[in-house]
């Protein structure tokens, strides 16, 4: 069987095994899809709005149902230019998405054993890997958190490392510029966190080959890639960035928050035991949160051959084993010290958080690690038979000390009531005990066997299949039983509709104009105004555009003066808001069912409003904190940074009505005796552009958050219209890249035919 027949037969074998793990996902009924806070919270609403407005005939560039306005297609996670997600928007959204991280998984799966056949050179070797890696806890926690775009972003790592380690070889400018492809890839997925994960691997892995090679030419083959990927990803990758820069995370960004969700060194444990500290589904989970961002197994399989390839390590190993270390370092977080040195000196570390996911470097290099192990043993046995009978040895006395202790620890610190405690940890000792012993009886025999038979020459002359077939089918069936035993029960799919707060709420607002204020309710359940047809002042997503937090959160009061500037007219809550329904403007009940509590707000300011008079106050703090001064009338008075282009200071009469609106778009008419200025109650990012009676004006911020333009007297059409020239500038720059890998992909088949 050739390489490529090979390969295309592992495919296949990837693929039945995804399908058949995510089996209870593969269809899921109307109202239902693959479960998780992020699945349902973000993906089904992001790929459900997309979907109808591409059907629509229309980009999806701007969303006014969050954030009171959100420049939604800059959101790296949406992913529209990503091809992949096509999968997701083609069938229905609840379909698609289990299809999308189907392939997610054969990507990771087929990527990581192309890269270990590939450095380590062994067939069986790579399976194994690619098996621990693709099916690992991580890959199986991710699913059931939702966190797709993680999902798609890590799966290109080893593709990447392939494609490098493949250009290094060949030493030629046209490889180096293929290779940007699957960095491009790992862009265009949407995990901005996640890239920095695999920044840091891939620049190890480049030093690694550096050093292993003395050629300095590497360097230049990855920078060409580097700049490839970047190029072809411009048309996502320049309008994220600036939404980037203005996004609350940068501003936000303390280490406190930047070390949420630290890896704690107890829970070292669970790269043995995955479910030490309990699981969400049956057992129930008792440990830091959370759950999902804790979780890294790769198998006790992966366990073995780290000690095999720690007995006589090549220079891979060393990679992989400075990985291991490196990222679980980095992985405590606020436990160790080395996070707070990338925090501090790294400032794209500033923009993440969740120190744990840097134990992805693990995962990676545990999975691959195992693959260099079974190379390096099929290479030759001796001394491999002296050194399992120690290693397993040393197990079970490990083993029945663990389990001893666990119980010991139990009797002296925990009640009677965590008994449950007791016997999951007692099983979970037992299993892993269990699963070592078999996993390094098979692997052990499997190398020795192979390593005798290569030696008399039995697998050239026997057409039957030899015993090491048959002992390499049990550790595939062991290594997929031991992660699937803990991945399984994680896939799961759930109700996608939006809490009932906002079909209740719906209800009892009806098609009222103004915006809705939620409050006190939680993050997961922010998106599910659109969906109902309502406009939210909040929103849920991971960028979010720094001026409008800043202002919408400068007092926590659902009475304040910024909410009247952002047009909100009701309050949505789950519990009761007595404590504001008194005072200068109180709160009114109109309405309540078991899930929601409705409000109106005293004072409600239309979305589009005429002002004749301004205030100039350039510094962003002292104007909001001017918004809220009693002396000063919202309803009547702008706050600019800079004078207007209209003399103001008329009378305060005149009328703005919206004759059309859209996501991206508003049609107003206005009335006024004299200049004026209109206020739009939309978030003011740059990208839009406004005319007056057909004729392009300038337009500035208004109370740091919001859109203003001038009007002059007499009656006047004016439209505003969320443009996207940065995505067509993108897409340009990506088109020109895009041109150049093809070219670069004919010098090379080219140059393959001649050789050949």
């Amino acid at each position: 069987m050739t390489h490529r027949h090979q390969t295309v037969f592992v495919g296949l074998l990837f693929t039945l095994l995804a399908l058949v793990f995510m089996s209870r996902a593969l269809f899921p009924p109307d109202g239902q899809a693959l479960a998780g806070h992020d699945a349902r919270a973000l993906f089904v609403p992001w790929f459900t709005f997309t979907r109808e407005t591409l059907l629509d005939g229309r980009l999806p560039l701007w969303d006014a149902a969050q954030f009171a306005g959100y420049p939604f297609l800059s959101n790296p996670q949406v992913a529209l230019f990503y091809p992949p997600t096509w999968i997701a928007l083609l069938p229905p959204v609840n379909v698609g998405l289990s299809w999308h991280v189907i392939f997610h998984i054969v990507v990771a799966a087929l990527g990581m054993y192309l890269f270990v056949r590939f450095v380590s050179g062994s067939r069986r070797g790579a399976l194994l890997a690619a098996l621990a890696f693709a099916f690992s806890g991580f890959w199986a926690a991710r699913i059931w958190a939702g966190h797709v775009g993680l999902l798609a972003t890590d799966a290109w790592l080893p593709w990447l490392l392939l494609a490098t380690a493949w250009s290094a070889r060949r030493r030629d400018v046209w490889s180096a510029i293929i290779t940007g492809v699957p960095f491009a890839l790992a862009i265009l997925a949407g995990h901005t966190a996640s890239l920095l994960y695999i920044g840091l691997v891939w620049g190890v892995f480049t030093l690694y080959l550096f050093l292993d090679g003395r050629d300095g030419r590497i360097w230049r083959q990855v920078l060409i890639a580097g700049v490839i990927g970047v190029l072809l990803s411009a048309m996502q990758l320049i309008p994220m960035l600036q939404l980037s820069a203005a996004s609350a995370r940068a501003e936000e960004a303390t280490l406190a928050f930047a070390t949420q969700f630290s890896f704690p060194p107890t829970h070292l444990i669970t790269l043995l035991i995955p479910e030490f500290f309990g699981e969400p589904t049956r057992a129930g989970y008792w440990s830091v949160p959370s759950f999902d961002e804790l979780t890294y197994y790769v198998g006790l399989l992966a366990v073995v051959g780290i000690v095999l390839a720690l007995r006589r390590p090549s220079r891979l190993t060393w990679f992989y084993i400075a990985l291991i270390v490196f990222g679980l370092l980095l992985a405590f977080g606020s436990y160790g010290f080395l996070y707070e040195i990338f925090y501090r000196f790294l400032p794209p570390f500033r923009l993440a958080r969740a120190p744990a996911r840097a134990a992805f470097l693990f995962v990676f290099a545990a999975s691959a690690l195992l693959g260099e192990a079974v190379a390096i043993w099929e290479r030759g046995g001796e001394g491999l038979s002296q050194l399992m009978r120690w290693v397993l040895g040393t197990a079970v006395v490990a083993g029945i000390a663990a389990l001893a202790a666990t119980a010991a620890v139990f009797a002296a610190q925990h009640p009677s009531d965590t008994s449950g405690r007791y016997w999951h940890q007692m099983g979970g000792w037992a299993l892993a005990l269990l699963l070592f012993l078999v996993g390094g009886v098979l692997l052990w025999r499997f190398l020795v066997i192979g390593n005798r038979l290569s030696v008399i020459g039995k697998e050239t002359t026997d057409h039957r299949l030899p015993i090491t077939d048959y002992l390499f089918a049990a550790l595939v069936l062991l290594l997929i039983t031991d992660l699937w035993l803990f991945g399984w029960k994680l896939v799961q799919v759930g109700p996608t509709a939006v809490h009932p707060l906002w079909t209740d709420a719906k209800t009892i607002i009806g098609e009222a104009e103004g915006r809705v204020l939620p409050w006190g309710i939680s993050i997961f359940e922010q998106n599910g105004a659109g969906p109902v047809g309502l406009n939210s002042v909040f929103g849920y997503n991971a960028l979010e555009v720094g001026t409008n937090t800043a202002f919408a959160g400068s007092i926590a009061d659902p009475r304040s003066s910024t909410y009247d500037v952002l047009g909100a007219r009701y309050v949505l809550a789950q519990a009761d808001l007595a404590q504001y329904t008194d005072g200068e403007r109180p709160l009114t009940l109109i309405g309540q069912t078991e899930h929601v509590r409705v409000y109106e707000r005293a004072r409600v300011l239309p979305l589009a409003r005429l002002v004749h008079a301004a205030e100039i106050i350039a510094d962003e703090a002292a104007a909001i904190t001017r918004v809220h001064q009693p002396d000063f009338n919202v309803a009547t008075t702008a706050i600019l940074a800079e004078e207007p282009a209209c003399a103001l200071g008329g009378v305060g009469e005149g009328t703005a009505v919206i004759t059309d609106q859209h996501d991206g778009y508003w049609r107003i008419e206005t009335t006024s005796k004299t200049p004026a200025l209109l206020i739009l109650s939309e978030t003011a990012y740059p990208g839009w552009q406004v005319t007056v009676d057909g004729e392009e004006v300038a337009w500035q911020e208004a109370y740091t958050a919001v859109r203003a333009v001038c009007v002059p007297a007499g009656e006047h059409v004016v439209e505003w219209v969320f443009n996207g020239r940065v995505f067509l500038f993108g897409g340009l720059v990506s088109a020109l890249a895009l041109l150049l890998v093809l070219n670069a992909l004919l010098k090379v088949r080219k140059k393959h035919t001649a050789d050949q």
